[in-house]
């Protein structure tokens, strides 16, 4: 019978690496024959002129220097003096041109290229609002943001810049419904609607991001001077993007390729007070006969950041923060990245290396239980000692697409390998003889991925899409410690979209997915210190599961004018246990706890529906999105009432799993008083219930106001353009509604102040950008951070100063 088993998990073993090996294969001869095939071989003989105009919709006069651009082709343009632009060399195929200019909606339209066509015409609408209507170039039907059914917001580099954070998901807070689990100011992950880990996807150029992010402490290990362009999908997004998709998806989309013949680039510089941060990026791109390449650079250094107090209380005791700093909170980062790829007239082709390395390291009070000597100061504020992790993330990235006449084919492959070092003291961490080695934990993590999909016309109302998505990974671990042990996951889905337009005022769309998921987790073992060390004591069983869902949504937009849209959506969402969910059993230092999993827990099934309303004038917007999910064995990490008998090892914190309900919604109001006074106001709200216990989950964000005001200065003798002037308020709510044995937060109110500015020195642009965060230096507790836990502040006032230097080179023949 054993034997049986035995020979069973044997041939299962073989058939899954088989299958990985045989993914490899057609991923890298993809690869190969996408990037060295002759673009001659996608090629027709028929070759096409498209020409047109753009007009003011109100006034009838053409527009010079509107925006035009192609999105299969990755292509663009601006019109000239007469409003005309032309684009030629192209093949017969159905183009998506969107067409923008600063103060007019944006506008896109398909065109259908049979023939010479010299005179097609657009016609722009003026707007006052800054949030309008925009092309959301993730959704694959290329439709625009009133067709699209989920509720889905862009964000552009120029937010970005005005809201610089320590991380790349500190400035996204700013949005409504967008939260960050943070540890100190350089780690922070993503939260949409009150979800976090591997609920919300991040996707990076069309491929996952993975890396560990079922950790608390486990930052996004992603460049944030790299994105150009973010778009973050509420609500269900797991038809197209997997299982991990039930609260959201936050897409850095591929960054815009150079123009035919043009050599750009940009230098950024920023400095921040409250850790004297030293940051720095360096980007340059450019075209030369359809090979398109680009290359970044980026650094930061940075000190303990200052907190607004001089002690922390922890389990009874007072205990001092000297200097009013946390001490061994500095760290630093070294990214690099390069693409190189064609962009020819059959679509484009490129391959991304990108490596991010970061070493960071941990307040001493945060890991064990907080004693004195170690909370010293050692008279470095950028010291970098332990406890500290050093992470590497290193990736590559192919993406392509392929026009095929009114259809194309889109196919995204990556490789990704996540390096995860904790070190600590030896002697602080357990029973077992002491290291030789300062590695405490380590991770290692490779992930192989391969998402294709092709997007079909059916007709001038409707479109169709087939994908297919398969991911391998494995993880291998290291250390003086166990917490996770060694795994490997095949998953493979597949999913059929279709769009429709019924008449001129509704789209629908619906779908139906498919996924098989199988999972090996190995056993672990460890001698039983101190008492019987020659015994072996099982820590985690071993797992071999396999998981097979079916899921659907549908969502429907309703637009019968251009002031008014109303959206619906409903779907199934499914999310099967993570590695981590089902055998993690250790002290986790980096969230100052002892985790454990349950390796029962069987898969979530959510039920989810989500609404938009969206009402605006000419100088006035209101958004409302309100949704409700419900979730059958939801799984979540429970606080108990027990402590580990591990040293050092906190409280213990267990994976379990309910039935719960969320609610909620976030509120948008967008009003120009006159031309260049902006007021904004933006709220969220979400609670959630456990059906089973009747008390709320954990680590749930309170409500928030953003109230934001904006002056934007007239240009000023043609050397300061684009000026502005804002001030920000956000107050957040006391959450009071825990679960058992977790604390509550108080409320608290945060002043924001920013100005910028760029600077014409001839032709030359230069952008300055100035930003005063939490000015009143307001002691303050972020109930989404694992460092409330000690009753610690989050960093006091910071101002931040930056300088970016843009520039643009036409080479000539």
């Amino acid at each position: 019978m054993h034997q049986c088993c035995i020979k069973d998990i044997n041939t299962i073993l073989l058939k899954v690496y088989i299958l990985r090996k045989l993914i490899i294969i057609i991923t890298c001869t993809f690869i190969f024959l996408v990037h060295f095939t002759p673009y001659r071989a996608f090629s027709q003989t028929e070759r096409y002129t498209l020409g047109g105009r753009v007009y003011d919709e109100e006034t009838g006069e053409a527009m010079p220097g509107a925006e035009v651009y192609i999105h299969e082709l990755v292509k663009g343009t601006v019109t000239d003096a007469e409003g005309y632009f032309k684009f030629t060399d192209l093949k017969p195929a159905r183009y998506h041109i969107h067409i923008k200019f600063i103060g007019y909606h944006s506008l896109y339209q398909y065109v259908n290229l049979t023939r010479d066509i010299h005179e097609v015409k657009f016609h722009l609408i003026p707007s006052s609002l800054e949030l309008m209507e925009i092309v959301i170039e993730s959704d694959p039907f290329k439709t625009g943001a009133v067709e699209q059914s989920l509720t889905t917001q862009t964000i552009s580099d120029e937010f970005l810049k005005k809201n610089p954070g320590g991380t790349l998901m500190s400035s996204l807070q700013q949005l409504p419904g967008i939260n960050a689990i943070n540890t100190g100011v350089s780690i922070s992950k993503p939260v949409i609607r009150g979800l976090s880990f591997n609920r919300v996807i991040v996707s990076d150029r069309g491929v996952k991001q993975e890396g560990q992010q079922w950790g608390a402490d486990h930052g996004l290990e992603i460049d944030q001077f790299d994105p150009e362009q973010i778009e973050i999908v509420k609500g269900p997004a797991s038809l197209q993007h997997g299982s991990d998709g039930m609260g959201g998806v936050i897409i850095i989309n591929n960054p815009y390729l150079a123009q035919e013949g043009m050599l750009e680039g940009q230098i950024t510089g920023i400095y921040k007070s409250n850790n004297h941060l030293i940051g720095t990026s360096t980007m340059l791109k450019g075209n030369s006969h359809g090979l398109v390449y680009q290359a970044r650079f980026s650094s930061q250094d940075f000190g303990d950041y200052r907190v607004p107090a001089d002690s922390f209380f922890y389990n009874g005791y007072i205990l001092p923060i000297y200097n009013d700093r946390l001490k061994n909170t500095a760290g630093k980062e070294r990214n690099l990245s390069g693409m190189i790829g064609l962009k020819k007239n059959w679509g484009y082709s490129t391959l991304t290396v990108s490596n991010y390395n970061q070493l960071a390291g941990l307040f001493p009070g945060a890991v064990g239980v907080p004693r004195l000597y170690n909370l010293q100061d050692d008279g470095d504020p950028r010291n970098i000692d332990l406890p500290r992790q050093k992470v590497n993330h290193f990736k590559i990235i192919s993406n392509s697409n392929i026009l095929f006449g009114r259809n194309w084919l889109e196919v995204n492959l990556g490789y990704q390998n996540n390096d995860r070092r904790e070190e600590g003291e030896p002697h602080a961490h357990g029973f077992e003889p002491i290291s030789d080695d300062n590695l405490a934990l380590g991770l290692k993590l490779q992930t192989y991925s391969a998402n294709i999909r092709y997007n079909q016309a059916i007709n001038e109302k409707a479109r169709r899409i087939f994908g297919i998505q398969y991911q391998y990974q494995v993880n291998r671990y290291d250390g003086f410690e166990f917490l996770l042990p060694a795994f490997s996951q095949n998953a493979i889905g597949g999913y059929l979209h279709e769009q429709r337009s019924l008449g001129e005022v509704f789209t629908i769309n619906y779908g139906l997915r498919m996924d098989y998921a199988k999972m090996i987790i190995d056993e672990h073992y460890e001698p039983d210190y101190p008492e019987n060390p020659q015994d072996s004591v099982l820590r985690n069983p071993s797992v071999n599961e396999d998981f097979f869902n079916l899921s659907g949504g549908f969502g429907l937009s309703w637009f019968p004018n251009h002031n008014l849209n109303l959206k619906f959506n409903m779907g199934s969402s499914y999310r099967i246990p993570t590695p981590n969910e089902l055998a993690v059993n250790g002290i986790h230092h980096g969230t100052f706890r002892h985790e454990r999993g349950d390796p029962t827990l069987e898969a979530e099934r959510g039920w989810q529906f989500d609404m938009s309303f969206s009402y605006h004038l000419n100088r006035f917007l209101f958004n409302i999105t309100p949704f409700l999910n419900l979730y059958n064995n939801y799984i979540y990490l429970k606080p108990t009432a027990e402590f580990s008998e591990l040293p050092g090892g906190g409280q213990i914190f267990q994976y379990t799993q309910d039935n719960a309900i969320f609610i909620g919604g976030e509120l948008s109001i967008d009003y120009h008083l006159i031309e260049n006074f902006h007021l904004e106001l933006v709220s969220e709200y979400v609670a959630n219930y456990n059906l089973e216990t009747e008390l709320p989950l954990p680590f749930t964000p309170p409500f928030s106001a953003l109230l934001n005001i904006e002056y934007r200065i007239p240009e000023l003798n043609g050397v300061l353009k684009n000026s502005f002037l804002n001030f920000g308020t956000r107050f957040t709510a006391a959450q009071n509604r825990v679960d058992r044995n977790e604390q509550p937060t108080d409320g608290y109110t945060l002043l924001n102040v920013g100005l910028g500015t760029e600077f014409h020195i001839g032709k030359q642009q230069i952008d300055f950008l100035f930003n005063i965060q939490n000015l009143l230096d307001t002691r303050y507790m972020n109930h989404l951070s694992r460092y409330r836990w000690l009753n610690l502040p989050e960093q006091g006032r910071n101002v931040s100063v930056s300088l970016i230097y843009p520039f643009k080179i036409t080479k000539t023949e």
